[in-house]
């Protein structure tokens, strides 16, 4: 392993500390054509630490919190993820983890193309553990095709010690109907519904300007074309079938999905049913009604069922996942900060910036504050990803420059601009190292970071 800077080494420390991950390698041994990293422009602010060294690993397990998930191999920041089980010290270190966190939920993503026998038996002994297969097709030849795999049965192999260890997986597929068809979707689903697993979620795929022209597509064709999909295939499944990203532009608390075998399992609540309270709190977005539902011992959630409230006790401890599924939109302490600004703001002319992805859900933020603070203007600009074109439409890969063109172009002066903060990491820099304090130089406004 290399020698890590102060800086790399305080980067690695803050995404333990702050997000519940934990970084153990940058090593995939896979060459996929969807893989988000091959056709990235130059001059991104990553960091690539090849496999981390076990003692620097024992250290990282000191500044992860007690309670929450622990994450491994999700790309979630600027450090770029590998699979963790190219690792040569993965199970050395899944083990320190439990002994240091005797029940310590972990979440694993993997292509799955290392879960032999002995490694999955492993798991089970040291669960709790939930695995995250990137299958992404039905059989070896495809995963050849798709994933450059060169050991492309050892996954599906893998499906069968899943059901005889009874291990808890999700399933996930980048759909790639522009290359593959539309056949072979439904038999990946297909698939992994024989397994049983606990979820299975299709991505649509992401491209660059600078990716192939092979590899790209009608955005609009394509995404509407999976979302019909997924509505008309997710009515046979006993498991929940979701999209990524999905589309939602409201705080509507419709369930999504209900894992089975899951508290929620057990009780007579359905998908499309609408949470309106948890206990006595009445909930604003999805993620908030996830988020309590998951903190509260035995909460006792009202619901919304053809126009008629019904209360549901449902039976679980504190901090143990219900089981109930929901799109992702906005979290109450983004809601909360947005109105907070606005109140600060009132009188004044307020640009709220979102990614075109979040548009929809800022609007109702917006109109909501409007409402109450009549003379106060609140815009809403979905800033475009111009510096990777292509598909990518998330706020998490904005840059500065992206911002700065965008409110240029809108030619309007207001007091303040509220910016996404998942564009900045640690330290307030875009992906390739630019301060955030350059939008309120080039803008001429305040900004505030949210």
């Amino acid at each position: 392993m290399k020698e890590l800077s102060d800086r790399e080494r305080y980067i690695l420390l803050k995404t333990v500390q702050n997000d519940n991950i934990l970084p153990i390698t940058s090593v995939c041994n896979m060459n996929c054509r969807f893989c988000s990293h091959g056709n990235n422009p130059t001059g991104l602010e990553v960091y690539r630490f090849g496999h981390l060294d076990i003692s620097l690993i024992k250290e990282l397990l000191e500044f992860l919190s007690l309670d929450g998930t622990l994450v491994i191999g999700e790309s979630a920041s600027k450090i770029i993820e590998g699979d963790p089980f190219t690792h040569p010290a993965i199970l050395e270190i899944i083990y320190l983890i439990r002994d240091k966190f005797p029940d310590k939920q972990i979440n694993i993503t993997t292509n799955g193309s290392s879960l032999t026998d002995r490694v999955i038996k492993f798991l089970k002994e040291n669960e709790p553990v939930e695995l995250n297969i990137s299958l992404n097709c039905s059989d070896p030849d495809e995963r050849v095709f798709l994933m450059g795999d060169k050991n492309p049965a050892i996954v599906f192999e893998g499906l069968e010690l899943f059901k005889k260890y009874n291990i808890t997986f999700h399933g996930s597929i980048v759909a790639m109907p522009h290359l593959m068809g539309w056949e072979y979707l439904g038999k990946t689903i297909d698939l992994l519904a024989s397994y049983q697993p606990a979820s299975v979620r299709i991505y649509l795929p992401g491209y660059t300007r600078y990716t192939a022209d092979s590899l790209k597509f009608d955005i609009d064709s394509i995404y509407n074309s999976l979302i019909s999909l997924v509505d008309r295939l997710a009515e046979y499944y006993a498991f929940p079938l979701l999209l990524e990203p999905p589309q939602i532009d409201d705080f509507t608390c419709r369930i999504k999905g209900i894992i089975p075998a899951s508290p929620a399992a057990a009780v007579p609540l359905k998908k499309n049913d609408i949470v309106k309270r948890v206990g006595g709190d009445e909930v604003k977005s999805r993620v908030e009604a996830f988020d309590l539902i998951t903190r509260r011992k035995d909460p006792l959630i009202v619901i919304n069922r053809d126009n008629s409230l019904v209360q549901i006790p449902l039976k679980k401890e504190a901090g143990e996942k219900s089981g109930l599924v929901f799109d992702y939109d906005l979290d109450l302490k983004t809601i909360n900060s947005i109105e907070r600004v606005i109140r600060d703001y009132r009188g004044k002319d307020i640009l709220l910036l979102t990614s075109i992805l979040a548009e929809g859900l800022l609007q109702k933020v917006a109109k909501h504050m409007q409402g109450i603070y009549s003379k106060t203007i609140v815009d809403v600009m979905a800033v475009s990803n111009n510096f990777f074109g292509g598909s990518i439409a998330c706020a998490g890969l904005l840059l500065c420059d992206d911002i700065i063109k965008a409110v240029k172009k809108n030619n309007k002066k207001y007091d303040l601009i509220v910016v996404p903060g998942i564009i900045f990491d640690i330290f307030g820099n875009d992906l390739i190292g630019k301060n955030y304090k350059i939008i309120a130089q080039e803008c001429e406004t305040e900004i505030e970071i949210i």
